[in-house]
């Protein structure tokens, strides 16, 4: 574990948190008291409206309270356990921000006021926690024991990460812009509101918008479970389910506390579901990391040359490394070293080679998945093996003698 050092930086950051502190609860106290008539003038703040000198006060105070705790938080290091933690950023600036906006209510409005602010709090909450809980749920479906279809399996797994609703949601965003563009049209054309430059200029850059991204748009759609990468853009929705069928998963237990409570990966006999992606077995011939402070991303290279991509939300050094390392071993069935440094375009012509009856990318990867593969992906390791080193070949002469 990282030694945790109390820089200059982080005094001043954690000053800045107490004086913060102080002003908050200042404009707190003159909220609640009625005291310093001028503090209860009105004054328009930018994109909030119209607020309570006290008010907007304890708002800015309550950012740069949240602000310099998080940003300490992170000096020390205590928000090492995974991605990002929104409890600190809420209670130390929305929490007492939701506070100053219903007591400005009851102040203004009595317990209506309250009322109204409470329900718009708790959507808020609950637009926040309400997706983890379905996720859980969702992926206890995966994990019980009653037999299940490749198709239902895979489904289950589209909605961990709420695909189908992401897919509408991206098409809904779209279909507005079109809207946009016709109704604007058909206003101008008859009438309803004068053309002038403004209205020009945003309706073009609207249609711009929705003719650059259609195709964009029409791929996300099109694009059968974007939880399976690689294999979505070869393999048919039919093909892609039947591959699944009597499959079954079970989690991977980790002795890392961080691992255990926020990195959930699965494993059936011919796949390993990392990060809401699905990534073969059968077809991973060796990965990559690139480990970034909030999260790690994974690049799994198959052996037709194409990469599999995936991304665990959790910040993966020292004994957790070890121990990722060891599952994506476990992924690709190796251990040696490969040598496979720009060599997709050679990966994918031996693979080809192995199916010289098959016509098409499609038939090769169907063909491949259906049958055993070990005699295919010795040839491989074989292969992409680096030479052995001539100095452990002399080492080893000499022991003999």
């Amino acid at each position: 574990m990282e030694k945790r050092k109390l820089s200059g930086k982080t005094i001043l950051k954690l000053a800045g948190a107490l004086l913060a502190l102080a002003y908050l609860g200042f404009y707190f106290y003159v909220g609640i008291t009625g005291k310093l008539p001028y503090m209860h003038e009105t004054v328009h703040i930018m994109r909030y409206g119209d607020r309570k000198k006290w008010v907007a006060g304890g708002m800015t105070a309550a950012m740069i309270l949240g602000i310099c705790i998080n940003s300490a938080l992170n000096d020390l290091n205590l928000k090492r356990i995974r991605k990002e933690s929104f409890l600190p950023l809420f209670f130390t600036m929305i929490f007492p921000i939701i506070l100053l906006l219903l007591l400005e209510a009851f102040l203004d409005n009595g317990w209506l006021g309250i009322g109204i602010y409470a329900s718009v709090a708790i959507f808020m909450c609950a637009t926040a926690w309400i997706p983890l809980i379905l996720r859980k749920w969702i992926t206890h479906l995966l994990l019980r024991g009653k037999p299940m279809s490749g198709k239902q399996q895979v489904r289950i797994i589209e909605w961990i990460h709420f695909h189908p609703l992401r897919k509408l949601l991206v098409f809904g965003l779209w279909g507005f812009g079109v809207v946009l563009v016709l109704r604007g049209i058909w206003v101008t054309a008859t009438g309803k509101i004068e053309m002038d430059g403004e209205l020009f200029l945003f309706l073009l850059g609207t249609a711009v918008l929705v003719v650059a991204l259609f195709q964009k748009m029409r791929r996300y759609i099109c694009t059968p479970y974007r939880n399976i990468p690689v294999l979505n853009q070869i393999l048919s929705k039919n093909q892609l389910e039947q591959l699944l069928d009597g499959e079954h998963f079970e989690p991977i237990e980790f002795e890392d506390e961080g691992m255990k409570k926020y990195l959930e990966i699965y494993q059936s006999q011919n796949w390993m579901l990392i990060g809401g992606k699905l990534l073969s077995k059968k077809l991973a011939l060796w990965f990559t990391m690139n480990r970034f402070r909030n999260h790690t991303s994974l690049k799994v290279l198959y052996l037709n040359g194409m990469t599999a991509k995936a991304k665990v939300d959790l910040d993966i050094r020292g004994d957790r490394y070890t121990e990722f390392t060891a599952v994506l071993k476990e992924l690709i069935g190796y251990e040696g070293t490969l040598k496979l440094y720009e060599k997709e375009e050679q990966l994918a012509q031996k693979f080809a080679s192995f199916f010289p009856e098959q016509t098409s990318e499609q038939d090769r990867v169907a063909a491949f998945l259906s049958q055993d593969v070990t005699l295919i992906w010795q040839d491989y390791i074989q292969t992409f093996s680096p030479p052995p080193d001539p100095r452990k070949k002399k080492r080893s002469r000499r022991e003999r003698e």
